[in-house]
């Protein structure tokens, strides 16, 4: 039949799809394209969309189908919200950090403050007793060892117990008096080791510290501990918990809460951290975050801002609903799968919802607003005829935007942090996901509801869009009559941006992840401001040494010894050691070997005499013994006897202590255990602090260490064989700059002054791992950025038929992220885990509306149209739609900044200002670029117009 001058199929009457234009959902007609690899892309997802219109029902049903199946799998999905989870497992720093963790037996702390509101501090027996109580209680925590746990009812003073040589611990008798308080005060002066350890420097505050357990949930943990601590709120003093695993947790609860789950769910933990959560008016920018957290949430929140966006636009509710159910399905499509999988939510990932909620809706706005024009411009026209000219028109530029943002994302897999892999991967799946959601489900949403209800109604005026058309179309023009002003503009500020790129810093301190409102910082502040500090760096030392040598069968009388006195210096550096005797080589059939420990030891003459321990029958070994008539013996040395490396391990640490421009806010390694060691055995003697000048005086000193705290405690200081000891440093910040410069130039004095005494350090704790996170951070940023560049660039250069097309898509939004990087560093904005991956997200975001503004300008070209004119339109059909979208996606992501995370908040901050930026740069750099270079390849936008 005939139809204002064009034939229709009789399959597609019904539907009213003009046939040369249709690519049937069996095959396609090569008739009306090219077989070239970008055409094919943009075809095939034409071929989806017609496919949609002709069955609606059905691409509704299959859909919700695979949604409803992925679904389920949300359930499985865990959170990781730990340090360790932020770097990579092969990483040195984090290999080394265990290492030493589990040779020390070392375990992450809460930081339990005690705050009394008491004018003598905590001098009074309320808070002693108080301090008392919880140290026991958190003693019997499942997991916990009694070494575990430290204050001041657990270390031990040089007084005695009375008619006893034990000494008292610190809290000990009751200290009820005023004299018995003063005492208390004195002795903590005198014995200066828990001055900034366990007591503040004004004596205004107490902490117990309490590792958490190896393989404990930390959220559990912290929950336990916190209901330990809710028993005591009728106590009159402030009782308050902060440490890494305390920051662990709060991370993992406000991820959580900022996604809307429900406090409730989410246990002790989140009770504590809010505190409360009845209804009020916030009174700050931080209780306004908190309030959004635990009552709205950023992903229903960010739906809800969108679309009022949308209804402010279009001026009708079903237009700013429909892109619910796409944003719906992408959500459940995305964390489904994650679950399925068995994906946790990182920290990086738990930005996903907020940007698969704003990446559901952009292609959503380009299409309505050209439906909606054409259903204004053509009234009498079918509305299945106007779903297919709109997403015949606009399938190349929402396949374009939505895989650049694709490749945006999938930039950040190449990072070396597992957290942002995963990000870029399931993000970048997301984004796919909603193309196809946009080319299926919103056409057949489109066919199956009544044009009527979407076709703006006269009376009450026109849409803003329409205002907006008419002014966009002559904005170009403007910007071509003053386009030196634009390339003066962009030089202008292409030069000034290195003086803000070289201020830019790297964050690395858990504390500066919270907000400095929040009770966590403001309590973590307190510690670091009147103790030595939060942040610990571990330097183990280790010095071993073996002697070994060979002997003759006569000098072997079990259990007796006889080895040259030439081995060793003093005999004590061997007792107590093990002692490994062997005949033959180990690949002798007839070799023996026999183990054991060094009991007695003693020097006569030429000879050093030990006795072993006795072990099981050794038959066999003296048979080989007798057989060979000679042993090799091995036997390690007790180099952490030796005073003169006790004195190497002091000097180091006055060195340390000295570093205060590196925030080092105290330094406790052997030599200040031992010094302090002595003192309790004299506290009487004025030189008591000063180190034996022998190896017996010294072992001596280690004895009475590990009478008085016990062999856990003493394991946390020193090895078995007294080969490796841990210095512990305390910094009261972890800036990158000045930890890496202090770690350097620690290793410049292990070089100069340990290396010549055999010693050698290496690093552990949250300070040394922290290291490489940030390396895995710049790594993120220079990879993604040029991954991305790469990526966007061959995806638009493709699909756009020319190289020229992918470079004016990639040039605003590259200067518009460089201006970004530049104001951050002016700002003082740092780069953090998650505001490394701004650049590569505006990147693949901010072309859409080049992307468009191109695709306009060509298909008018490609009508005949003169470029002048060519522009006008294209800036009248993409503009307003490219400024709503801007629009939407800018408030969508600014939800970020009420986000209780500062990364997430300043990611937001960082993806509103760069997508403005894109926009404005776009506005005002392709009139130029196209005035100045047309583009002449229209091939794609020739077959086009055609088949429209």
């Amino acid at each position: 039949m005939k139809n204002g001058g064009q034939s229709y199929s009789k399959s597609c009457y019904q539907l009213a799809i003009p046939a040369p234009a249709l690519y049937d959902c069996g095959h396609l007609r090569l008739s009306t394209m090219s077989l070239k690899p970008h055409a094919l892309v943009v075809g095939f997802f034409r071929l989806l969309a017609r496919c949609a219109v002709r069955h609606p029902k059905h691409v509704l049903f299959v859909a919700a189908l695979v949604t409803l199946a992925a679904a389920p799998g949300i359930l499985r999905l865990k959170l990781r919200a730990d340090g360790l989870a932020l770097v990579s497992p092969t990483a040195p720093e984090v290999i080394a950090d265990k290492a030493v963790r589990d040779h020390f037996g070392i375990h992450d702390q809460l930081v339990v403050l005690i705050r009394p509101r008491h004018a003598d501090g905590i001098f009074n027996p309320a808070t002693l007793q108080l301090v008392r109580d919880l140290t026991a209680e958190f003693k019997q925590l499942p997991g916990v060892a009694p070494a575990d746990v430290m204050s001041l009812a657990t270390e031990p003073s040089f007084r005695l117990r009375p008619g006893r040589l034990i000494h008292q611990a610190m809290l000990e008798p009751s200290l009820e008096t005023k004299a018995e308080l003063e005492r208390l005060r004195d002795d903590l002066r005198r014995i200066e080791l828990y001055n900034g350890t366990l007591v503040s420097d004004d004596g205004q505050s107490t902490v117990i510290l309490v590792g958490v357990p190896s393989g404990a949930d930390r959220s559990q943990f912290y929950g336990k501990v916190l209901q330990i601590i809710t028993a005591k709120k009728a106590a009159p003093d402030e009782i308050a918990v902060t440490g890494a695993p305390v920051a662990e947790s709060l991370f993992g609860i406000q991820i959580l809460e900022d996604l809307g789950v429900p406090g409730t769910v989410l246990g002790a933990g989140a009770r504590e951290a809010g505190k409360t959560t009845e209804w009020k008016m916030p009174s700050s920018l931080h209780e306004a975050r908190v309030f959004v957290a635990r009552h709205i949430g950023l992903v229903p929140l960010a739906a809800l801002v969108m679309m009022l966006v949308l209804l402010l636009c279009f001026r009708n509710v079903l237009a700013a609903l429909l892109p619910l159910p796409g944003v719906v399905a992408t959500m459940l499509l995305v964390f489904g799968l994650m679950g399925w999988l068995g994906v946790p939510i990182y920290l990086t990932t738990a930005v996903m919802p907020v940007l698969l909620t704003v990446i559901s809706v952009t292609n959503d706005v380009y299409l309505f607003s050209r439906y909606f024009i054409l259903l204004r411009e053509k009234p009498g026209v079918n509305h299945v005829t106007l779903v297919v000219e709109t997403f015949d028109k606009l399938a190349r530029p929402v396949v374009c935007t939505s895989l650049a943002a694709v490749a945006g994302f999938l930039s950040f897999g190449f990072s070396p942090l597992v957290p942002v892999r995963t990000f870029g991967l399931f993000t970048g799946i997301g984004a796919l996901l909603g193309l196809f959601l946009s080319l299926t489900m919103v056409p057949a949403l489109l066919v199956l509801i009544n044009p009527a209800w979407l076709r703006p109604r006269q009376r009450h005026g026109a849409p803003p869009v329409s205002w907006l058309a008419a002014n966009f179309a002559g904005a170009g023009q403007a910007v071509v009559r003053r386009r030196w002003w634009v390339v003066g503009f962009a030089l202008a500020a292409a030069a000034i941006t290195p003086f803000g790129l070289r201020q830019l810093v790297v964050q690395d301190s858990w504390t500066n992840g919270f907000d400095p409102e929040s009770d966590f910082r403001r309590v973590t502040q307190l510690v670091n401001d009147h103790y030595f500090g939060m942040h610990l760096l571990f330097v183990s030392a280790e010095a071993p040494k073996t002697i070994q040598g060979e002997i003759a069968s006569a000098s072997i009388n079990f259990p007796d010894v006889e080895l040259p006195a030439a081995l060793v210096g003093e005999p004590v550096l061997i007792a107590g050691s093990p002692i490994k005797l062997s005949t033959g080589t180990p690949s002798d059939a007839t070799s023996a070997v026999r183990q054991s420990h060094i009991e007695i030891v003693n020097r006569s003459g030429d000879s050093i005499f030990v006795r072993l321990a006795r072990t099981g029958a050794a038959t066999n070994f003296q048979d080989a013994l007798a057989k060979a008539g000679w042993a090799r013996f091995e036997i390690p040395v007790r180099t952490h006897f030796q005073p003169e490396l006790i004195r190497a391990l002091g000097d180091f640490g006055a060195f340390i202590r000295e570093r205060r421009q590196d925030a080092v806010g105290g330094v406790l390694g052997p030599a200040d255990y031992l010094a302090t060691t002595r003192f309790m055995l004299r506290p009487s003697d004025p030189n008591a602090r000063v180190l034996p000048d022998d190896a017996g005086g010294m072992k001596l000193l280690w004895d009475y260490y590990e009478m008085a705290l016990g062999p856990e405690r003493m394991r946390q200081l020193v090895d078995a064989n007294y080969w490796q000891s841990l210095t512990t440093v305390f910094l009261k910040d972890a800036n990158f700059i000045g930890t890496a410069r202090l770690m350097r130039d620690l290793r410049d004095y292990e070089r100069e002054h340990l290396a010549p005494k055999g010693i050698k350090i290496s690093f552990a704790g949250d300070v040394a791992v922290s290291q490489s996170l940030i390396r895995g951070i710049v790594t993120t940023q220079l990879q993604s950025l040029i991954w991305s560049l790469v990526g966007i660039f061959a995806v638009t250069a493709m699909l756009g038929g020319s190289v020229r097309w992918g470079f004016y898509c990639l040039l605003p939004s590259l200067l518009a992220v460089v201006i970004k990087f530049a104001v951050m560093g002016w700002a003082g904005i740092p780069l953090g885990v998650a505001t490394s991956m701004f650049a590569a997200m505006t990147l693949g975001i901010g072309v859409n509306c080049t992307i468009h503004l191109l695709e306009g300008f060509s298909q008018a070209r490609a009508a005949g149209k003169s470029p002048p004119d060519a522009l006008s339109q294209s800036l009248r059909l993409t503009g307003p739609p490219a400024l709503i979208n801007t629009l939407a996606i800018s408030l969508g992501f600014g939800v970020l900044m009420l986000s209780q995370v500062p990364a997430n908040a300043r990611l937001g901050l960082l993806l509103v200002l760069g997508l403005v930026n894109c926009f404005v740069a776009s506005l005002l750099l392709l009139p130029v670029l196209l005035h100045w270079w047309p583009l002449k390849d229209f091939c794609e936008s020739k077959s086009g117009a055609d088949t429209n």
